[in-house]
């Protein structure tokens, strides 16, 4: 007992020292949590999720979402479970009878859509890239059920469409970085994925967020992130968690098909969850209670 709780603290205390280079690499410090589980239709090498890869240094949490996203202004949204609250179901936006902010048109297209259980979504990052009066690289972050947080921002690679930028919304304190050069992973199709390759792919998209934007959340920090066409309208089969294979793209219907939104979605009619824990913030007397624990082991292992 008093090796594991002596290796807990120095685990712990490692982690902490482990920040990581916000590059669009992942670093040897971040935990597996998500491995995609089928392969993309949105084209190999264009717009694949290969895994999901977290950690907490410095009350911020960074994330990194290794593969690729096209060019062409398809949108990475990366829902966030962070606080109790939140909508299970996606409500439309303030200016069509809902809760949601405007920005980027997403509520519109999301409205009626149902996460799995056990997810409801409080903030919202979205993220698309292509050439638009030069090659560009935008981001939103906005709540979700409530339009009190809201920051978005153009072109924050300075006219690329990859590069890094620690302070991409300076409100929020928000950083992202995007490394576009995998030609790995996942293959295209709708077969089960190579589950080996997918995890071996180091690079995509990394994001650090401080938990103060996300409501200085404890337990579990929950995501589910969506590869979705230009206009939020389109879901492909590219998400994490991952879908049960075979599975296509989903379209607006579930079935592949276009109708101009992806409200009338259900993930609880899709096998397992479109949705992993990133990581687990523990109750602030749960670390000090484990210090002073380890601390008096430590003195008793002197004497």
């Amino acid at each position: 007992m008093r090796t594991l709780t002596t290796l807990a603290l120095v685990g712990f205390a490692g982690a902490a020292m482990a920040q990581p280079v916000l590059d669009g690499t992942r670093d040897g410090s971040y935990n597996l949590r998500s491995l995609q589980t089928v392969e993309t239709q949105f084209g190999d090498n264009f717009s694949e999720l290969n895994g999901g890869w977290a950690q907490i240094h410095n009350n911020t949490l960074y994330l990194v979402l290794t593969g690729n996203l096209e060019g062409n202004f398809n949108k990475l949204n990366v829902f966030i479970d962070s606080v109790a609250g939140g909508e299970n179901v996606i409500t439309n936006d303030v200016s069509n009878g809902g809760n949601n902010p405007t920005n980027d048109g997403w509520a519109g297209k999301y409205a009626g859509f149902t996460f799995d259980t056990g997810f409801a979504a409080d903030h919202m990052i979205i993220m698309r890239n292509g050439n638009f009066g030069g090659d560009r690289f935008d981001i939103d972050f906005s709540s979700v059920g409530n339009t009190t947080q809201l920051e978005t921002a153009g072109n924050v690679f300075g006219g690329s469409l990859t590069g890094s930028n620690s302070n991409a919304l300076p409100f929020f304190g928000i950083g992202v970085a995007f490394d576009n050069s995998n030609v790995a992973g996942v293959l295209g199709g709708t077969n089960a994925a190579n589950q080996a390759a997918a995890q071996a792919v180091m690079t995509g998209i990394e994001l650090a967020i401080p938990l103060a934007a996300i409501g200085n959340p404890t337990g579990d920090i929950k995501i589910a992130a969506h590869v979705n066409g230009s206009n939020h309208d389109y879901l492909s089969n590219q998400s994490l968690g991952g879908f049960l294979p075979p599975q296509g793209n989903l379209g607006g219907d579930g079935f592949g098909n276009f109708n101009g939104t992806v409200g009338q979605l259900n993930m609880n009619n899709f096998g397992g969850d479109q949705y992993f824990v990133a990581a687990t913030v523990p109750e602030p007397g749960t670390m000090a209670a484990l210090a002073l624990g380890g601390l008096a082991l430590l003195r008793r292992r002197r004497r």
